[in-house]
């Protein structure tokens, strides 16, 4: 998703000036190729030197504006450079100066000579944060198209209250500008309500013994992510996962298959795409005891009950408008077939095939490689990719092939 994509970073002053320092890094290892703008007073937080350390490559200020660069003058070129425009962290300041197209610096003016996405990322006292004006600047610059956000979130400020103005963390900062140059900024999900399930569940046999899975989550947590990213409203029912939840997704927290199942027809209804990424129990026992059995006294088999399918009953309500996605986590060389089976099998309208059993995909991994299949006999090869690009190639294949 990086790999020689250019991103043009603008720090603004601010104390969070120094979490920029990790997105810019966390950039380059990923490939891409970076370029850091200045204001004047975020040159008071960290020094251009670092960030030109970070980004091997320049760092400008307000002093270099008139300078030309390969026969522009440097804000045009800048600004036709960019694939990205990220804003990090967004000063109270800057942000009246971007809603009234005010342009009395270098980054003013790189993003007035620029068409690409810009990522903006507040970060501000509460109090100012919730200023009336600021209020006001921030919805209208929400309503402009090329604007994309991330954060504020909530949670202890450099002046030592706890509230709401704390600028978004490094890695979602990160992801989202991997999100907006794949899409190139667009929101194709805009108005959609979409629903993903993820994570394992878990059946218990006592209050400390469990059938489980190595679900971590991740698969689902990057689909969320990613249809957030492109618009969507995006309601995740998980399992226990040690993952945080992406901003802008409403989660809802559940333990067992059937409180997972109970949950996901809850919200069915409203949703026109579901993305069922869960590791779901097939079995649970029979007995749940209230305390915990003994060692010499467990079975050496369990007496198991099958688990309601969950993906077969949510096809057999969906309406005509709704697209249902599965996952076929398997072993062998014959996981594409098992797939297929599912999908015909299910009613699914796509499926996602990967195998579980070679290195580097799989659970709790980062990255993963799949076969994508429709219900129409179409396929699609991904090779082995980050979790977030895998979820922005389903998506992409889902509106391809709709």
């Amino acid at each position: 998703m990086f790999a020689d994509r250019r991103v043009l970073v603008g720090v603004t002053g601010s104390i969070a000036a120094y979490k920029v320092c990790e997105v810019v890094s966390a950039l380059v290892k990923a490939g891409a190729e970076v370029r850091v703008v200045l204001t004047g007073a975020a040159e008071r937080f960290v020094s251009p030197l670092t960030f030109a350390t970070l980004a091997r490559g320049r760092a400008y200020t307000d002093a270099d504006f008139w300078q030309a660069e390969h026969g522009l003058p440097l804000h045009i070129s800048l600004g036709q450079w960019a694939e990205v425009l990220v804003i990090a962290p967004l000063t109270a300041h800057t942000l009246a100066k971007l809603v009234h197209g005010l342009a009395d610096d270098l980054l003013g003016n790189i993003v007035l000579a620029s068409t690409a996405p810009v990522l903006l990322a507040p970060a501000m006292n509460t109090q100012m944060w919730e200023q009336t004006t600021v209020e006001h600047n921030w919805r209208q610059i929400c309503a402009l198209e090329r604007y994309h956000t991330s954060g504020p979130g909530t949670g202890l400020l450099a002046c030592d209250t706890t509230g709401s103005g704390r600028m978004s963390e490094p890695a979602t900062l990160t992801d989202h500008i991997g999100s907006l140059l794949w899409t190139r900024g667009k929101r194709d999900l805009r108005g959609r309500t979409v629903l993903v399930s993820a994570g394992g569940t878990r059946e218990f046999l006592d209050p400390v013994r469990f059938m489980g899975n190595p679900s971590t989550g991740r698969m689902g947590i990057d689909l969320a992510a990613a249809c957030v990213h492109r618009g969507a409203i995006v309601h995740l029912v998980h399992g226990p996962m040690g993952l945080s939840v992406p901003e802008g997704v409403v989660a809802h927290p559940v333990v067992t298959a059937s409180q997972m199942h109970a949950c996901l027809l809850e919200h069915f209804e409203a949703a026109s795409l579901v993305l069922m990424a869960a590791a779901v129990a097939d079995v649970r026992p029979t007995f749940q005891y209230s305390d915990k059995i003994p060692k010499q006294a467990l079975k050496d088999a369990l007496d198991l009950d099958a688990v309601p399918d969950i993906v077969a009953d949510l096809a057999a309500r969906r309406r005509p408008d709704q697209v249902l996605v599965g996952f076929a986590a398997q072993t062998g060389e014959d996981f594409v077939a098992l797939a297929r089976q599912k999908l015909l099998a299910k009613g699914l309208d796509a499926i996602v095939a990967n195998r579980v059993d070679l290195s580097g995909q799989g659970f709790g991994g980062e990255t993963n490689q799949a076969i994508l299949l429709n219900r129409k006999g179409q396929t699609q090869t991904v090779p082995l990719v980050s979790k977030l690009e895998l979820s922005h190639r389903i998506l992409d294949f889902l509106e391809e092939s709709s």
